[in-house]
Order: structure tokens, then C-alpha cells, then sequence
């Protein structure tokens, strides 16, 4: 990473804070609940942050919020869909950063409400994330958020700031699911370096919540435990549960990767098509319902079935409604 790289017009302090960033979250690799930690924590030094968070697309019409915070406290992860008008929509039509100045934050009442509901925000930056495309546009793939309930916080310096670490945090994403996918297709799906299987959050849970049993024990069993000490053991639970929560949401992020990528590179005609298979259609109701000929719904199947690398109808629709859920 060169000077260059570096938006203009940033004051020194805030380019080595950036600098000191981006090799930070480098080196945390695949943790990614520290990675967006560490992002939170560098864009505080920033500018005021009271409501903050990321979120990742998932699908046609949803986002993984996999990491918030209201007033500095975690803020538990969802999964919602996105209408629309909200910020989502928003992002996805304009492709550049919103800022509360360009409507008054009226695009905020229309999507999903976050922190302390009982506030207004009362200045706001969301700065998409892009995944390269070849041959196309680069496609949103997610965002991230800085609210303030005090006006006028977010300037130009600022922005800019937000801008640079969510470009940097993006090519991060991309590149650990690239790494992902190459060493998925290594081996087959039963036996995937990546694979999510029941075997596997077992594992996961039972490893982390014995952990914090054990917290728990030693607190009980200790004679007379000072208040200090069980305050100590207490906020260890509650960072142990708040990683576990980002964790599990993670994971389903990448069980869904499959389905959603699938679809994904489907043309509109055939995702229209894969639709009705999943709703189990046969040809001629499919024809009917498309105003088409029998022959071009064979050739959109067929052309389904070849990206897939499905042997029969039902494998895309299982597939289909899977990226649906």
C-alpha cells in the first residue's frame, strides 16, 4: 500500500491510524468478528460514532447485519430483508455513499431500525462495499454504517476516512472467499475445507459454551468471591456469548454461499425459470405462464441444469429454495 492509495487531502494523524488499520486487520486474518472490531474501533478514533454497523448481501433482497454497536455495546446479529426505498435500495441504485445531508435521513425511516429505536439519527454516512466483476460492473456485496444522534459530524475529511477503510475491509471479504472457494474445490462437498455440516456447529457450540460453564463453575464454587472477581467472570460470558452469536452467523453465511452463488450466475430469463422449477412446474405450464415457446423453456432448462451441474429438476429446485430461505 502506497501513498497514492490514500484518499487526498487526509491530515497525517488520520493517515497513520488507516495505515496502522489496515496492517492490523491484515494480520487478523480470518477472524472476522476482530476484523470488524478493529475497523469500528480505528473509525471512533476518527470521528463520533454512536450507532454503528456492517452489513453483508445475502440473496435477492436480504442482509446479514453481522456486526453493530449501539453506544459502544454489542448489538446482536440479524438477518432481514431489505424493501425498496431503505439505505439498502438505496446503495444498490446509486452505487456511492449516502449521507444524511442529501434527504435529511428520509431514506433511513424506510429500512431496518438499529440501536436505540427511541432516537433519531441525526447524521449518518453508509459507504458501500464492492466485490470486482469482470466484463461488468463491480457489485455491492455489503456496507458500512456510522450513525451520530448529534447533527453535522460527518464532513468531507471524515468520509473520506470511511470510504478508504470500508474499500480496504471490502477487498479483504472478497479475497478470503476467493482463498475460500479455491480450497473448497479441492475436495468434494462431503469432505470440503469449508464445509458447514451439524457434526461441525456441534463441535463449535459444545467446544464454547464448555468454556463458559467453566467460567460459571469458578465463580460458584470459589468461597466468598469478590465482587471484582465475579464482574471479571461475567463480562468474560458476555464477550464469549457476543463472539458466539457473530460466529454461528458467519457460518450459515457460508453454508448459504453455494446456492446464492449459483443463482447468481444465472441470466434474468433463466432465474425466472429456476423459479418456477423450484415452484414445480413442468414445461408446458412454464411456457404458458412466460408466454414462450416449449422450446426456448428446454433450452433455459437445460442451460439450468448445465450451470448447476445438477443430474435432474429437483436438485435446482431443492437448490433454489435453499437460496430462497
Amino acid at each position: 500500500m502506497t501513498m497514492s492509495d490514500l484518499p487526498p487531502r487526509l491530515d497525517p494523524l488520520t493517515t497513520t491510524l488507516l495505515r496502522e488499520a489496515y496492517h492490523k486487520i491484515v494480520a487478523l486474518g480470518g477472524d472476522r468478528f476482530a476484523v470488524y472490531d478493529q475497523v469500528r474501533r480505528t473509525l471512533a478514533k476518527i470521528a463520533h460514532i454512536d450507532s454503528f454497523y456492517i452489513g453483508l448481501l445475502h440473496g435477492q433482497n436480504k442482509v446479514r447485519y453481522v456486526y453493530g454497536t449501539e453506544d459502544q455495546k454489542f448489538d446482536d446479529p440479524v438477518l432481514n430483508a431489505y424493501g425498496p426505498n431503505g439505505p439498502v435500495a438505496w446503495l444498490l441504485r446509486h452505487r456511492q455513499t449516502y449521507r444524511f445531508f442529501y434527504d435529511q435521513g428520509a431514506v433511513l425511516s424506510a429500512g431496518t431500525s438499529f440501536g436505540d429505536v427511541t432516537r433519531e439519527s441525526a447524521d449518518v454516512v453508509t459507504v458501500p462495499m464492492f466485490r470486482p466483476e469482470k466484463n461488468a460492473p463491480d457489485s455491492v456485496i455489503g456496507m458500512v454504517s456510522l450513525h451520530s444522534y448529534t447533527p453535522d459530524v460527518y464532513d468531507d475529511h471524515a468520509v473520506r476516512a470511511v470510504e478508504w477503510l470500508t474499500a480496504a475491509l471490502a477487498r479483504i471479504i472478497v479475497r478470503q472467499e476467493e482463498d475460500r472457494l479455491t480450497l473448497h474445490h479441492l475436495t468434494s462437498d462431503e469432505e470440503g475445507h469449508d464445509a458447514l455440516t451439524s457434526h461441525r456447529v456441534l463441535e463449535y457450540l459444545s467446544g464454547h459454551i464448555s468454556g463458559i460453564r467453566t467460567t460459571a463453575r469458578e465463580v460458584i464454587e470459589t468461597p466468598g468471591p469478590a465482587l471484582e472477581d465475579t464482574l471479571r467472570a461475567l463480562r468474560e460470558v458476555m464477550q464469549r456469548c457476543e463472539r458466539i452469536q457473530y460466529e454461528l452467523i458467519d457460518m450459515t453465511s457460508r453454508a448459504d454461499l453455494g446456492p446464492a452463488t449459483r443463482f447468481a450466475a444465472l441470466t434474468p430469463s433463466e432465474s425466472t425459470v429456476a423459479l418456477l422449477i423450484a415452484r414445480g412446474m413442468g414445461n408446458q405450464d412454464m411456457a404458458t405462464e412466460l408466454g414462450l415457446s416449449v422450446n426456448t423453456i428446454k433450452t433455459h432448462v437445460r442451460n439450468i441444469l448445465r450451470k448447476y451441474d445438477a443430474p435432474d429438476r429437483d436438485q435446482v429446485a431443492a437448490d433454489v429454495r435453499r437460496h430462497l430461505q
